[in-house]
């Protein structure tokens, strides 16, 4: 911790915080406090944002807002480049509302971007960023702690209790539930309030030096311009950014969640809350999604329980075991359970009945009906059904030479297409298929003490007919 303050005496939780770097507070006159948006694009309930304006307020300097969309991070597509955009506008002009200039650097090729952490940090008091434990952010962290001379700190926004609360790596939900629970008076019925920004009136004479995107410019950008994969389309009637995020929000309170306890893992119900990606992309504080939850039931209803088991404990156990875990080892079968890793080894020779080449997967030619319209609500809508989502998992676990292929195709195939994808979720979710956070089950061939999974089985307890009419092949075939 650099000398001269604590995070604490600012008012700002110091389990969400990290020191990236060693580095103290420069001991010459700085202009401003830099917050580096790279994962939560709100400028409401963020704990990042809110760190850099107490730390503005403490130094007597503004703050000033500053983020890349490059074309070149992994999977970046027409897809997920234009749902980012959709979000900018709102996402910059509360900031800016805030007296928070916000300078957007837009490249459309690698080409045009240049680094600019070492010009910031002759400028700048400080830089605070995102705490994300998994995709390029960490590697994003790592190079600009090389070149700044300023202390780098990164600030969890993402989780509602601090991840960094949590020590160690948890073995399974039922392991890190009741520490979860434990914290819960503590953070999960408070919001971060907007702290007022002392040196608003300084913000508008800060100019960064570099190409700057009118937010009012964004709306007319033509995603040709950009160096992206144009093959993956966007997702028909599914625009991105907080004004929608809230919209779905509101549509499931008052539409699924009553139903959400009964319905949640029935592929042919559509009850699910549809909200996983404004998390991802921090459109939505999951806070803000479980206080809204009850008050519309109630924390006792049945459905609000399983929402929350899901928003709150599940989706934090993948965001422990990324913290945990190295960014490179993350979806490695060395990282699985000891117990996992040996039935895998001892199946390695199986023969495999089916067998499935990446491109044939990603284009949903398989002879198993279900799986192949869990793959097209994939391609179609940017995600799968969670229930069949782990089924989709187990089927290529099985279809695979080698459990590290299948976690290759896994990530390959969910990162190019879900909107929801490149997230510490997903990477454990592939890792669940695998045994991560799980037990063993009977022992089977290929999979041995893996859980198993079957389409066939899953055809006898729910009726897919709804799903497979939606998603099922181009005659609408409703069978398996």
């Amino acid at each position: 911790m650099p000398i001269g303050f604590s995070w604490t005496e600012l008012g700002v939780d110091a389990a969400r915080v990290r020191a990236v770097n060693d580095a103290s507070l420069p001991g010459d006159p700085r202009e401003f406090v830099l917050y580096w948006c790279m994962v939560n694009h709100r400028a409401e309930h963020n704990h990042a944002l809110d760190a850099a304006i107490a730390l503005g307020n403490h130094l007597g300097l503004p703050v000033v807002a500053y983020q890349a969309l490059r074309p070149d991070y992994p999977y970046a597509s027409d897809r997920i480049h234009g749902f980012i955009l959709d979000g900018l506008p709102h996402f910059g002009g509360g900031l800016e509302k805030r007296g928070i200039p916000y300078w957007l650097e837009l490249p459309r090729n690698p080409k045009e971007h240049r680094p600019r952490f070492e010009a910031f940090g002759r400028r700048a008091a400080a830089v605070v960023t995102d705490l994300f434990p998994s995709f390029i952010i960490p590697g994003h962290l790592k190079g600009a702690a090389k070149v700044l001379k300023v202390p780098l700190f990164a600030v969890d926004a993402s989780c509602v209790v601090p991840m960094q609360r949590i020590a160690e790596r948890q073995v399974g939900a039922y392991a890190l539930r009741p520490k979860l629970r434990k914290l819960w008076p503590e953070y999960r019925d408070v919001l971060p309030k907007p702290r007022a920004v002392k040196k608003a009136s300084l913000a508008g004479r800060i100019d960064l030096a570099l190409p700057r995107t009118a937010l009012g410019s964004i709306a007319g950008i033509s995603l040709a311009e950009f160096s992206l994969d144009h093959s993956v389309d966007r997702v028909a009637d599914h625009p991105g950014g907080r004004v929608e995020a809230l919209r779905r929000l509101d549509d499931f309170l008052e539409h699924r969640l009553s139903r959400y306890s009964e319905e949640r893992s029935d592929p042919g119900a559509f009850v699910q809350s549809g909200l996983s990606p404004a998390l991802h992309f921090g459109w939505l504080y999951a806070g803000e999604v479980a206080q809204a939850c009850i008050t519309a039931l109630g924390e006792s209803h049945p459905s609000v329980q399983g929402l929350l088991e899901e928003l709150l404990v599940r989706r934090e156990l993948g965001f422990n075991y990324c913290l945990h875990t190295p960014v490179a080892l993350q979806r490695s079968v060395t990282s699985l359970p000891p117990w996992a890793q040996k039935t895998l080894a001892d199946h390695g020779q199986d023969a495999r009945p089916f067998r499935y080449t990446r491109d044939e997967l990603d284009a949903g030619k398989t002879h198993d009906l279900l799986w192949n319209a869990a793959q097209r609500e994939l391609r179609t809508e940017g995600r799968i059904h969670n229930y069949l989502r782990m089924l989709w998992g187990k089927k290529i676990l099985e279809w695979s030479a080698t459990p590290q292929e299948a976690l290759d195709n896994l990530a390959a195939l969910n990162d190019r297409y879900a909107l929801d994808g490149r997230d510490c979720v997903s990477v454990s979710n592939f890792m669940w298929i695998l045994g991560l956070h799980d037990r063993p089950f009977q022992e089977r061939p290929v999979i041995g003490k893996v859980r198993p999974m079957s389409s066939d089985r899953t055809a006898k307890k729910f009726n897919l007919g709804p799903y497979l009419l939606r998603y099922g092949d181009a005659h609408g075939n409703a069978e398996l």
